[in-house]
């Protein structure tokens, strides 16, 4: 890392800011592999939480913009500068904008406001008969995705179906492309894709499990709220010095012990719920191309530009992916 003089790192960077394509993959190859390590052996964060917090890094040109600065004032290592002041600062940057998903109960009402009729969140998914409107809007989004895939280049396009393995089959020109660029055959390939299917698999069995856990969580924490209610109601009524109100207040503590240890099950549960992916981990497919992840963190990074670039185009697309 400390190969490059600081006058070429200055240059590197500048040129990395300008958009030279060349020269931010020259400093994603040269510092990527260090990049992605740090929040993991800093911050002991996850595999797939540091490639997050990669992909952040350079977005928007954060950490060209951070690194420009660098002066190698008293024989200070670009290394040192990279690690101490700017990684650091962009990590906890990155962290201020992690965000706990909201959750809504599938009990919650769904009104038409005509007061007539009344449905549950619960009653509103599980209705399997789509209008001829929705059928349409199914049909032209089809057809949108199709041509939206092929306006990706290649390796944008599998990279996209590799994230979404559980659910995408590569095709057997793809399944080539990588036996090229990992120098496997074609079987150790499809055992590869298929281990990693099943570990998907597994993950889909347990977020299920989670959200099932997160639902009956809600269940009881509404069923303490509404006993609570009564309970402060019946006691506001009672003189002080009844008995009746002495065991009445035990019960409410009681209630705002388990209330408050359910709300304890809620976060632990809705922080495992904000860690869980279903999109397959970048060191799986780097397994796949047998790649560091680093350079697979890197091709993420350059394939959201692309795709970014393809969604602007797609008034639905854009839509449907929430940019």
């Amino acid at each position: 890392m400390d190969d490059l003089r600081p006058h070429q790192i200055r240059v590197l960077t500048s040129a990395c800011l300008q958009g030279d394509v060349d020269a931010r993959r020259q400093f994603q190859d040269l510092f990527g592999e260090s990049i992605y390590s740090y929040p993991i052996k800093t911050f002991r964060l996850s595999a797939d939480k540091a490639a997050d917090f990669y992909i952040y890094v350079f977005q928007d040109d954060r950490i060209f913009r951070r690194v420009s600065r660098f002066e190698a004032r008293n024989g200070a290592q670009f290394e040192t500068y990279l690690n101490y002041y700017v990684l650091r600062d962009l990590f906890f940057e990155w962290r201020r904008t992690q965000k706990e998903p909201e959750t809504i109960s599938l009990a919650t009402v769904i009104s038409d406001g005509s007061n007539d009729s009344e449905r549950t969140l619960e009653d509103l998914l599980a209705n399997d008969d789509p209008s001829p409107d929705e059928i349409s809007d199914r049909m032209v989004y089809g057809a949108e995705l199709k041509a939206f895939m092929e306006s990706l280049e290649p390796e944008t396009c599998l990279l996209l179906k590799l994230l979404y393995l559980a659910e995408i089959d590569l095709s057997p020109s793809e399944i080539r492309v990588l036996c090229k660029k990992s120098g496997r055959s074609y079987r150790e390939i499809i055992f590869e894709i298929e281990e990693t299917r099943n570990r998907l698999r597994k993950k889909d069995q347990q977020l299920t499990a989670i959200d099932e856990q997160l639902e009956s969580i809600h269940g009881w924490i509404l069923c303490y709220q509404k006993e609570l209610r009564q309970l402060n109601q019946k006691i506001g009524i009672q003189p002080d010095d009844s008995s009746e109100s002495g065991d009445d207040r035990r019960q409410r503590e009681e209630l705002e012990r388990k209330l408050e240890w359910r709300y304890r099950q809620q976060r632990q549960a809705l922080e495992k719920r904000r860690q869980f992916r279903i999109t397959t981990p970048y060191k799986d497919i780097a397994r796949l191309f047998n790649a560091p992840i680093g350079n697979v963190c890197s091709l993420v990074a350059r394939s959201r530009e692309d795709i970014s670039s393809a969604l602007g185009r797609s008034q639905i697309l854009r839509e449907a992916v929430g940019t």
